[in-house]
C-alpha cells in the first residue's frame, strides 16, 4: 500500500529543493565573481589538496630560480674580475718584453721594476676582491666561522714591497654552491686556487712569485732571467683564461638551467589555474541553469501552495 502524499510533504520537499538550487546559484555567483573555483578547503577538497602541492612547487621553481640570478651574477662578477687580471698580465708581459731588450739600460729595467711593483699590488686587490661582501676566490672557509673577514691571499712585506704572497690558513679551494633544482646542486665559483697558485704557494705556476722574480730580475737587470719570467707569464695567462672560459661555461648552464625552469612554471601555473581559476564560459551556462532551475520550482511551489489554499476555501 502506497504512503498518501500530502500537500504539505510536497510544500517541504520543493522548499529544500528551492533551498538547494539557491545554494548552487549562489555558489555559481560566488566564483564568477572572485575568479575562484574555490574559497576554502572543504569546498572542494581534492582540488584544494592538489592546488596546496602545486603552490608549493611553484614557490620552490622560483626559489630555484633566484639561486640561479645569484649564481649567474657571482660568475659574471668573477669574470669581470679575472678579466682586469689578464689585462694586468699582458701589461706586465709587455713590460717584460722591452725590459728584455739589449738595449734597455739598467736605469730603465729599474724603473720598469716600480712598474711591476705597482701592478702586483693591483693583483693582490683583484685576488681579494668581493661580491655582496664576499670573497669571491676565498672558497668556503672565508664565508664563516673566525676568519670569515680574512683576505684569501695575504701580503708578506719586506720593508714597503711585497716579498711574498700566502693563503688564508683556513683554505680557498671550497666549493660554493647553489641549488638550481630538485638534486641539482651548482658551483658557482671559480677555485682561487686555480687562478693564483695552482701546484701551491711559491710553485712554479705561482702568479704572484712570477711577478715578484720578475720585479727582483728588473732591480737586479738580469735580462737573461727575465726571459724566463716571460715565459712563465705566458703559462700563468693562460691558466686565468682556462678558469675565465670556466666560469662561462658554468654561466652557459646556469641560464640554460633557467630557461627549463622558466618552462616548467608555465606548466605548474597553468595546471594550477585549471585547479583553480573559474572557467567564466562554463559558469555563466551553469547560472543560467540554475537560475531557470529554480524559476521552475518557485513556479511548481507557487501551484502547489495555490492549490493547498483552496482546499481551505
Amino acid at each position: 500500500m502506497f504512503d498518501r502524499i500530502t500537500n504539505p510533504m510536497l510544500i517541504n520537499r520543493n522548499l529544500m529543493y528551492i533551498g538547494k538550487n539557491m545554494q548552487n546559484l549562489q555558489k555559481t555567483q560566488e566564483q564568477i565573481s572572485s575568479g575562484k573555483m574555490f574559497r576554502l578547503p572543504s569546498d572542494n577538497p581534492i582540488n584544494a589538496t592538489q592546488s596546496m602541492g602545486l603552490k608549493n612547487d611553484v614557490k620552490r621553481t622560483e626559489q630555484y630560480k633566484h639561486n640561479i640570478v645569484n649564481g649567474v651574477s657571482f660568475l659574471e662578477n668573477t669574470s669581470s674580475v679575472l678579466s682586469q687580471i689578464e689585462d694586468v698580465l699582458l701589461e706586465i708581459k709587455n713590460i717584460a718584453q722591452n725590459a728584455a731588450s739589449e738595449i734597455t739600460t739598467s736605469a730603465e729595467r729599474t724603473a720598469f721594476g716600480f712598474e711591476v711593483n705597482q701592478l702586483l699590488e693591483e693583483l693582490l686587490l683583484s685576488s681579494n676582491s668581493k661580491f655582496n661582501g664576499k670573497f669571491i676566490f676565498g672558497g668556503t672557509e672565508t664565508l664563516s666561522g673566525t676568519r670569515a673577514n680574512s683576505a684569501p691571499f695575504n701580503a708578506v712585506m719586506s720593508g714597503n714591497v711585497i716579498a711574498s704572497v700566502t693563503q688564508n690558513p683556513d683554505g680557498i679551494g671550497g666549493e660554493i654552491k647553489r641549488l638550481a633544482g630538485e638534486g641539482k646542486a651548482v658551483i658557482i665559483n671559480v677555485n682561487g686556487d686555480d687562478v693564483f697558485q695552482p701546484n701551491g704557494e711559491n710553485g712554479t705556476h705561482d702568479i704572484f712569485q712570477t711577478v715578484i722574480r720578475l720585479r727582483e730580475n728588473l732591480n737586479a737587470n738580469d735580462s737573461a732571467s727575465i726571459q724566463d719570467r716571460i715565459k712563465e707569464l705566458d703559462r700563468e695567462f693562460e691558466q686565468v683564461v682556462s678558469q675565465n672560459t670556466l666560469a662561462g661555461a658554468k654561466v652557459n648552464r646556469l641560464e640554460l638551467m633557467s630557461d627549463q625552469l622558466d618552462d616548467l612554471q608555465i606548466i605548474q601555473k597553468e595546471r594550477l589555474s585549471e585547479l583553480e581559476d573559474t572557467d567564466y564560459a562554463e559558469a555563466i551556462m551553469r547560472l543560467q541553469s540554475q537560475e531557470t532551475a529554480l524559476q521552475a520550482t518557485l513556479a511548481a511551489s507557487s501551484r502547489i501552495l495555490s492549490q493547498s489554499l483552496l482546499d481551505y476555501i
